[in-house]
């Protein structure tokens, strides 16, 4: 199993816990999923493997430029919108309310992310 499967089976798990810092960690791990996912993404268009989030989403923007798949689908947006809401919101502001939609927003984005890798 692969680390973003792994992240996303065990993030689906956390969410629907009662324990409020198990619903954190299910968005953390769900963001783990969406980065990992994004990296493969742009490994997979010769980019390196990013080291930090400003890479990643520089790295990102210009393949949504190069490939217009990609850029129709607007991942920069969906991992922003990930980043605020599942990493930022969720796991460090606690608001655990939200942990079930990031993680099924999560799982949306990578297998949109999978279906862009196969084409």
């Amino acid at each position: 199993m692969s680390v973003v499967e792994e992240a996303l089976r065990e993030a689906e798990i956390e969410a629907r816990s009662l324990m409020d810092i198990r619903k954190r960690d299910a968005c953390e791990k769900a963001f783990l999923a969406v980065i990992k996912a994004v990296d493969q993404l742009l490994i997979k268009h010769g980019y390196p493997e990013p080291q930090r989030h400003g890479e990643r989403f520089g790295y990102l923007r210009e393949l949504e430029r190069k490939v217009p798949e990609i850029g129709e689908a607007q991942i920069s947006e969906k991992l922003g919108a990930r980043f605020g809401k599942a990493h930022v919101a969720c796991f460090y502001e606690g608001r655990v309310e939200l942990a079930i939609e990031e993680v099924e927003k999560a799982r949306q984005l990578v297998e949109e992310i999978k279906r862009l890798m196969k084409e």
